[in-house]
């Protein structure tokens, strides 16, 4: 479908149809498909609110599973391998890019020893970012 022929407030009208009609399909659909498994528990001699309630057993665990919003990734604070000697906040944890302050620090000739041995002595803090 080539839409470089209609002009803005078309196209706008047509998203708006557009979003109308997907949420009338999913209604539709999530009707359809509560009926369709009413009656299969109707079938099997069950209703659907009591498979559902039951959390043991396996299709309310499918169903919790199925319907769970995903989680997000739990991230864990790495430790700071590299800290500036004189001034603590400036720290590195050695991931990611390296921060313009080890660069200077190296530039003028200094080691990552001696901001590892630094980052050793002042273990308590931590990472403030690069």
């Amino acid at each position: 479908m080539d839409l470089s022929a209609y002009t803005l407030p078309q196209l706008k009208q047509f998203h708006s149809r557009i979003e109308k009609e997907i949420a009338k399909r999913r209604t539709a659909t999530g009707t359809s498909l509560l009926k369709r498994l009413t009656k299969m528990a109707r079938e099997h001699g069950l209703s659907f609110e009591e498979i559902m309630a039951d959390p043991a057993s396996p299709a309310a665990r499918q169903a919790a599973k199925t319907f769970k919003a995903p989680s997000t990734p739990v991230k864990k604070t790495v430790p700071v391998k590299y800290r500036h000697p004189s001034n603590r906040d400036l720290c590195w944890t050695g991931r990611g890019r390296k921060p313009h302050w080890v660069s200077a620090w190296q530039a003028n000739g200094g080691s990552m020893n001696a901001l590892a041995i630094a980052a050793e002595k002042l273990a308590p803090r931590q990472p403030s970012g690069a």
